[in-house]
């Protein structure tokens, strides 16, 4: 079929996925990731299990075609979305420790690729039984599947080459297709049971050894019993035990199952799930690596349908990396400059219960609210007599906050600060020291609450106030910044601070009338 070379999208070797075997199978994984604007290269060997065989059979509309003109078409398939295609060998395998499951392959010709996802449509190897002659005309005269080769060879004789229980299950439908079948037991012993059923289809039972396959004309003869006779066959089937075992599996971890029948092994598969996903995350197997008795249209559409659970693996760790990625835009003054540059007001512009509460006793004097957006809080500690400084680290968001206490009439009583809460340093201390929803990762949290509770004069209050973790879906956005008043309170010195930690209810602001919300609350005292 020819070498279409390595020319991968990107300098650095690296694709969504590395699809090994190039089988049905694996092209139509390649096929449905491609058409999904996934990078995708296939590696094949050039070895197709099929290879001898002059006509696939029983695939819809590609009835009666050669095997090896199927994998061009489907090649020309992969190519034409943008696919990549290169004949060789994997011939090492290994898992970069990261976060997400990230490979690296080494091929035959040296070539190293590296890919998000792997994909094993390696196949199977048959092994045969130990016969002369038989080898050579595996997948031709010498057969295994009455469904894809039985209707050439109907009402002719077919002799059964039995090596386990699947032959006597193969006698019966090959009987479907010709009144001429001979079973040999080679050894085995059959029971009433199993010859009765034999006997009433008039399957001829041979009890003596087969020695050697005859071939004559280039097509089977017969074969020969240890007694020298020599009984004519105009095709022969045999059950090999299908291995799906391959050095690439084996290396990546990916663990086996074997497969029985009657209680005897006759298969080893890799061992997935529905979707195709081995026990290493990230590896997926399809086609008959997955499946040693799938047929050939099978083991398409399994490709098919794993190709789309892959595909739908990496749009949820593409989900989960611009998460992260807005996760840390959103800590960040450009992005806060852009939401505060829109048109409609961020927030409600009413001042946040917490504070309305906890302040409802106090003596106004000076407070700072840090993180203080469009300066909803620092109005309303303003109208009720605060002298207040806002601080935050959004220069259109204070424009705002400022606009919007012009129009509140009360700029006298407000200073402005652009700062990073991250960084700001005091180098002052006020008696109302406060920070509502301005979540960052813990450790910088924690900073961050120290650095506020320094801040704070003698007999002065701090009051930090965030969402509760247990409110928001551990999958939401900011789930992984979010804090309880536990995980903060150990920045205080008890012998210093008078110390408050609560979860409150609240209902409304932000989240609806009816919705019920709590808040970390920590609230502290200078003695």
């Amino acid at each position: 079929m020819g070498n279409t070379g390595i020319d991968l999208p990107n300098s650095a070797g690296a694709v969504d996925v590395v699809i090994v075997g190039g089988g049905a199978a694996g092209l139509a994984a390649a096929v449905v990731l491609a058409r999904s604007c996934r990078s995708v290269l296939v590696v094949d060997a050039e070895q197709p299990r099929n290879a001898p065989s002059a006509a696939v059979h029983n695939y819809l509309f590609r009835e009666g075609k050669a095997p090896l003109d199927l994998l061009v078409d489907g090649r020309e398939e992969v190519t034409r979305y943008g696919g990549h295609i290169t004949v060789g060998t994997v011939v090492a395998a290994t898992t970069r420790a990261a976060d997400e499951p990230f490979f690296d392959l080494v091929l035959d010709s040296g070539a190293q690729v590296s890919g998000r996802r792997i994909v094993l449509a390696t196949g199977v190897r048959d092994q045969l039984p130990s016969l002369p002659g038989l080898d050579a005309r595996w997948g031709i005269d010498v057969l295994h599947c009455p469904y894809c080769h039985g209707w050439e060879f109907r009402d002719r004789r077919i002799g059964i080459l039995a090596t386990g229980p699947t032959s006597l299950h193969q006698a019966g439908l090959f009987r479907q297709l010709s009144e001429r079948v001979t079973l040999f037991v080679q050894g085995s012993e059959l029971s009433h049971a199993d010859r009765a059923p034999l006997l009433a289809r008039g399957i001829d039972i041979i009890e003596t050894l087969v020695t050697e396959l005859v071939i004559d004309h280039d097509a089977v003869a017969g074969v020969r019993l240890e007694t020298g006779e020599l009984l004519s066959l105009d095709a022969l089937a045999v059950q090999p035990y299908s291995d799906a075992r391959c050095k690439v599996a084996t290396e990546l971890g990916v663990s086996d199952r074997v497969v029985e029948f009657g209680r005897v092994a006759v298969a080893t598969a890799l061992d997935v799930g529905q979707t195709g996903a081995s026990c290493v995350p990230g590896v997926y197997a399809v086609g008959n690596a997955a499946d040693p008795f799938a047929s050939l249209i099978a083991a398409a559409a399994s490709g098919n349908q794993v190709g789309a659970h892959v595909n739908a693996d990496l749009v949820a760790e593409d989900t989960r990396n611009a998460l992260r990625a807005l996760r840390t835009t959103m800590r960040e003054p450009e992005a806060w400059q852009q939401r505060y540059g829109s048109s409609t007001p961020v927030w409600s512009g009413r001042v946040n219960p917490q504070l309305a509460t906890y302040t409802a006793a106090m003596t106004p004097r000076r407070a700072v609210d840090v993180g203080c957006g469009e300066g909803a809080d620092v109005m309303w500690l303003a109208k009720h007599g605060w002298d207040v400084t806002g601080i935050d680290f959004s220069a259109a968001g204070l424009d705002r906050a400022q606009q919007h206490a012009d129009v509140a009439g009360v700029l006298s009583s407000i200073t402005w600060v652009q700062a990073d809460a991250r960084t700001w340093d005091p180098q002052a201390t006020w008696d109302l020291v406060t920070s509502h929803y301005l979540h960052l990762p813990l450790d910088q949290m924690i900073t961050l609450v120290r650095r506020l509770a320094d801040a704070v004069a003698p007999g002065g209050t701090l009051l930090v106030v965030g969402h509760h973790p247990d409110d928001i879906a551990p999958d939401h956005l900011l789930h992984g910044d979010l804090f309880t008043a536990d995980d903060l309170v150990a920045v205080l010195d008890s012998r210093l601070w008078e110390i408050h930690i609560e979860a409150t209810e609240r209902t409304g602001t932000g989240q609806g009338p009816d919705r019920v919300v709590r808040d970390s609350v920590l609230r502290a005292i200078r003695r």
